[in-house]
């Protein structure tokens, strides 16, 4: 089935179309992921036994630790001379790999394109991307995509908020491509030292991040400047996987690349509102079935007003407290705690938690001081604190400050 615009299909064509792109899906996996075979065998399942969507509840699910205990490559559909590009994502105790044939890295592409002009990137745009260092994919994915669409992308690099805002205003740049926290932080930084926000800018596109309505329309008053969001999972697909219309009723999921349930989180069973869980639909190197996004979403099916009759996320709350998101980079418990096994020896009891307001709002690790981690002087205390930050920065990317606390 072959289709040119597929964000406009009828119920009837995407049960067909999903039908189809599923049960593609299944014979892949089945015939070239040993993993996945054994998982359906043990199930009693067989790829002709979805005969149609619903029918993907009953096989089994994909999780992180699958990921990370069959790295680097067991989960590979494709022979590794067929892969064109390699990234990994942190995880605990291995990363994550995920691998791309030139076809995937052109779906990507497409997706990112498609996007961004759904989000109002033009061609005579001049753009601005700006991203934690931990967000370097998503960085390479939306510069090549805007530059596919014609726009002109200001280099992205790392950069304090005073040199980004000049940047921004000489470079009279319309639309920044960021995290909702770091354009908080350039609007903290303006206020702070009396800057005028860039007069050029018409267009805000934030991904990353759950955004809040009351910061969303501080944002867009302070710039004077529209605002879209974005919405992606790294180990799925990149910053395009549901995106915002000019509608801005909810955010319109990639229907055409990644099937999406929500499910009960305990129960498993279908919801309305519950955990995502996707399966992708396109891929050719690393195929997921029925992957546990750990994300809670709200999700409607309702037509939007702008005639897309994809589903539609009405609230995305990222890791449903397995997780932590700071700076659009997501940290995940499993992660920290396999860090302080690997610097401690064990694992102390600890609190994660963001302290502060942007632009000095800090990730905060508090250790609970126990016999065994003692230390007789302050300063050998500090070291103690000094090789769990520095493990956390080489690991994540992202800075984080630790202290002890009594118990």
């Amino acid at each position: 089935m072959s289709i040119e615009n597929p964000e406009y299909l009828s119920p009837e064509e995407w049960r067909q179309w999903h039908t189809e792109l599923l049960q593609s899906t299944l014979n892949r996996i089945y015939q070239r992921v040993p993993f996945y075979r054994e998982r359906l065998e043990e199930s009693g399942l067989l790829p002709e036994d979805l005969r149609a969507p619903e029918d993907l509840i009953r096989f089994p699910v994909t999780t992180r630790e699958d990921l990370s205990a069959h790295y680097p490559y067991e989960l590979f559909a494709v022979p590794l001379r067929d892969i064109v590009r390699l990234r990994a994502f942190p995880w605990w105790p291995n990363p994550i790999v995920k691998g791309y044939t030139l076809q995937d890295v052109e779906n990507l592409r497409q997706l990112c394109v498609r996007f961004l002009k759904a989000c109002g990137l033009r061609p005579e745009d001049i753009v601005f991307i700006s991203f934690e260092p931990g967000m370097a994919a998503w960085t390479e994915d939306l510069r090549e995509a805007a530059e596919a669409v014609g726009a002109a992308v200001i280099p992205p690099a790392p950069r304090t908020p005073e040199v980004s805002l000049r940047i921004l205003r000489d470079f009279r740049a319309s639309v920044v491509i960021t995290t909702p926290s770091l354009a908080l932080r350039y609007l903290r930084v303006c206020e702070r030292r009396g800057l005028r926000p860039p007069e050029s800018l018409r267009l805000l596109i934030l991904v990353g991040e759950e955004l809040k309505g009351r910061d969303r329309a501080l944002l867009e008053e302070f710039f004077g400047a529209e605002s879209r969001l974005g919405y992606g999972i790294s180990e799925v697909l990149g910053p395009g996987l549901a995106y915002e219309c000019e509608a801005r009723r909810g955010l319109h999921l990639a229907s055409d690349h990644v099937f999406a349930e929500v499910i009960h989180p305990e129960k498993g069973t279908p919801a309305e509102e519950g955990e995502l869980v996707l399966t992708t639909l396109r891929v050719r190197a690393n195929p997921l079935l029925r992957f546990l996004t750990g994300d809670r979403v709200r999700i409607t099916h309702e037509p939007c007003p702008c005639g897309r009759t994809t589903p539609r996320f009405l609230s995305i709350e990222a890791g449903s407290g397995r997780v932590l998101s700071f700076r659009g980079i997501k940290v995940p418990r499993k992660v920290l705690e396999g860090l302080l096994e690997e610097v401690y020896g064990r694992k102390p009891r600890y609190r994660l938690r963001i302290v502060g307001e942007e632009p000095e709002s800090e990730l905060l690790v508090e250790l609970v001081m126990e016999e065994s981690l003692f230390r007789p002087s302050i300063v050998e205390l500090h070291e103690e604190a000094h090789r769990l930050e520095r493990a956390f920065f080489e690991f994540l990317g992202l800075p984080c400050r630790v202290r002890w606390v009594e118990g």
